[in-house]
């Protein structure tokens, strides 16, 4: 069984979900390899496995986006005239950062329309996409959760030893935000909401490199402004020995998206074992029903400095149990996706 994915092992610095799961297939006897336009135009083979063909989108430069659309939608047309099965695995419902209006309206209508089977990393996440996207819902519809990083990343430091290597009061609460910077992920309100709760000694750390020089440029202002609040940006590439540092350090995760679907830094944290405030949108109030109110917490609107404040002390004064993530193992995921590849 050949698969070419999008992505399988190109992006696994950046977020290395899509690599652990070709690794786990290749164990199981599926030669997966990356999506390239080379390998699409050349041998498109069986089936292509797309989890995130919203890439096309990101630019922020028009031209730039219509061109790398139009180049897939080419590749995507030869493929399917050629017979190859399209499966795609649908973590987010549009591009978040929505840059290009227009040209994303056609591209979900063009690209929904081609597709053969879809995969939710939640049941709730495919009853919204087929509420969005009408012309899936008569798809094949399957459910292959979004896996564990528990194995991804070196785990082991204590929360003092990182605290002391980040810089950090030994006691304070800290409260992290990790990953690329991207503007749907809210990072310059939650500095200003940070500085307004007043949160007695507390530290909020932002890890990640900035999607471009917009982003950072909004973050390092609103920062300064937010002073004499500790606020601290670490903006570049986390190297994968360094990200036990952050999380070991935290008090609490915090995710202010201003839309989500799926979240793979909620999961991330968890895999670490540290509580996550999240916005009650798309896939969290499910992510709450699996992991439980000891590990999720969720706010309605937009976040507020109370939301931090009263979200601080429940991760500090919460005893919790351990964190079963069991279902999220990668061996049993590649199972469920071999699977479907061989139903598609």
């Amino acid at each position: 069984m050949n698969v070419l994915a999008w992505p399988a092992f190109r992006k696994a610095a950046a977020n290395p979900h899509a690599a652990l799961l070709a690794e786990a297939l290749l164990d199981q006897g599926v030669a997966v390899e990356d999506w390239t336009p080379w390998r699409a135009l050349r041998a498109p083979g069986p089936l292509w496995h797309l989890h995130h063909p919203e890439t096309v989108l990101y630019r922020r430069a028009v031209l730039l986006a219509w061109l790398e659309t139009g180049l897939f939608a080419l590749l995507l047309t030869q493929a399917r005239w050629r017979g190859t099965r399209i499966l795609w695995t649908i973590h987010d419902l549009g591009s978040n950062d929505r840059l290009h209006p227009a040209l994303e309206a056609w591209f979900w209508r063009w690209f929904t329309s081609r597709v053969d089977g879809i995969i939710g990393l939640s049941r709730h996440s495919l009853e919204l996409a087929d509420a969005q996207f009408p012309a899936i819902r008569e798809l094949p519809h399957h459910v292959v959760p979004h896996g564990h990083y528990r194995e991804a990343y070196p785990q082991g430091i204590s929360r003092a030893a990182a605290r002391e290597r980040l810089g950090l009061d030994p006691e304070g609460p800290v409260l992290v935000h990790f990953g690329l910077l991207r503007p749907y992920k809210n990072v310059p309100l939650l500095i200003r909401r940070f500085a307004e709760a007043g949160i007695p000694d507390a530290t909020l750390l932002i890890a990640g490199r900035a999607y471009d020089g917009v982003v950072e440029g909004e973050a390092r202002h609103a920062a300064e402004a937010a002073r004499p609040a500790d606020v601290r940006l670490d903006l570049r590439h986390i190297q994968t020995d360094e990200v036990q540092l952050f999380f070991a350090a935290a008090d609490l995760v915090v995710l202010p998206y201003q839309r989500i679907l799926n979240s793979g830094a909620l999961i991330l944290a968890l895999s670490f074992g540290r509580p996550v405030l999240v916005p009650a949108l798309g896939s969290m109030p499910e992510h709450l029903q699996s992991f439980g109110a000891d590990w999720v917490r969720l706010y309605e609107g937009e976040l507020t400095a109370a939301h931090l404040a009263d979200a601080c002390r429940w991760a500090r004064e919460t005893e919790r149990p351990a964190l079963d993530l069991q279902a999220l193992d990668w061996p049993q995921l590649a199972a469920q996706t071999r699977e479907i590849y061989q139903r598609s």
